[in-house]
């Protein structure tokens, strides 16, 4: 099965969901973050579940993600691995 690695910016991106769930529902925010990464998970067994970034309007070579209709996950796919570059909320501009 293909492995699933993070880039600094997206455990910074975990942190941070982590942290603005804690705020409000400190019991729910580790809950929250389980079950994201185990649907980040499901990558390595359907990498082309998400959509080509391009087709969503992005200007990268990528594949996103929605999860939950929060947060857009943001992956490349390699022979051996998928890296998740970035995860961001669906209501933050972000078009790089």
């Amino acid at each position: 099965m293909i492995k699933i690695k993070y880039t600094k910016n997206a455990s910074k991106d975990l942190d941070k969901i982590f942290s603005i769930i804690y705020e409000d529902k400190p019991t729910s925010a580790k809950v929250y973050l389980l079950k994201m990464k185990a649907y980040i998970e499901l990558l390595a067994l359907n990498p082309f579940m998400g959509k080509d970034c391009y087709e969503k309007g992005f200007k990268k070579e990528c594949r996103v993600v929605v999860y939950d209709g929060n947060y857009m996950i943001f992956y490349k796919i390699y022979t051996r691995h998928i890296t998740i570059q970035r995860i961001l909320n669906t209501k933050q501009n972000y078009k790089g």
